[in-house]
């Protein structure tokens, strides 16, 4: 009698320890896929320079310039109010981390300073700043990962530099070197430095934009001129 018992105890015991595992596994299988998901999702985010392609040789094109990218912004920052505010569950917002359960989500900050680039921002700074948030962003919090600190942020402020100096390499060579190291190490220290309510997606764009945007207004007194665009809008055939 007392076998059977121990036997069922065991029995359930192992049941529980197998259940336990199995949760386990589907945790980190979907921390997995949510991890890869914001990844993709981030570098998606490289796709807001298509806006300089845009034509401008027709009216309605000029139109939906204008006013596309704020609409959709204002409907991103919508949905994180309802959600946040309880309206919509955060169960169909997938792969928003855990602080972000009562804050606006980092898609949201990300949208916000794209746009914000976008109109203010000539495209000389705007493009690197944005291709800082949606590529580089994503590089050094792999490398953080597989490596550590100091190689991530090496690896950052290489690749963020890279992108500084294809936007300004049309321009004097003072002004090239100069803007590119600002500009990189802007984003970099934009995506080191952490605040409770401004995401890292926000600062690793207005950051920069701002360091460089200070130096723009100043080229006229320095003597300086203004390097040409690398996006040029295309013309409409009709």
């Amino acid at each position: 009698m007392q076998n059977n018992v121990k036997k069922r105890i065991i029995e359930s015991k192992k049941k529980i320890e197998n259940r336990i595992e199995d949760t386990k596994n589907k945790i980190k299988s979907l921390d997995f896929d949510a991890h890869w998901y914001r990844r993709v999702f981030h570098t998606f985010g490289a796709c807001f320079v298509i806006y300089y392609l845009v034509p401008e040789n027709i009216d309605w094109m000029q139109f939906l310039k204008f006013w596309l990218p704020p609409i959709l912004v204002i409907i991103a920052l919508s949905l994180e109010l309802l959600r946040i505010k309880g309206f919509l569950s955060s169960n169909h917002f997938f792969g928003l981390r855990y602080y972000e359960q009562k804050r606006l989500g980092s898609y949201v900050y990300f949208a916000v300073g794209a746009l914000l680039l976008l109109i203010f921002f000539p495209q000389q700074i705007a493009i690197p700043c944005i291709l800082c948030a949606s590529l580089g962003d994503p590089i050094i919090g792999e490398a953080r990962i597989r490596f550590n600190k100091k190689i991530a942020y090496l690896l950052g402020f290489i690749v963020c530099l890279f992108f500084f100096m294809i936007a300004f390499y049309k321009s004097n060579i003072i002004l090239f070197i100069f803007a590119s190291f600002i500009g990189a190490t802007g984003a970099l220290i934009g995506e080191i430095k952490k605040f409770t309510y401004i995401d890292d997606d926000f600062m690793i764009q207005i950051l920069p934009a701002v360091l460089l945007g200070l130096i723009w207004i100043s080229l006229p007194y320095l003597g300086l001129s203004e390097p040409d665009i690398i996006i040029h809008p295309l013309i409409w055939p009709w």
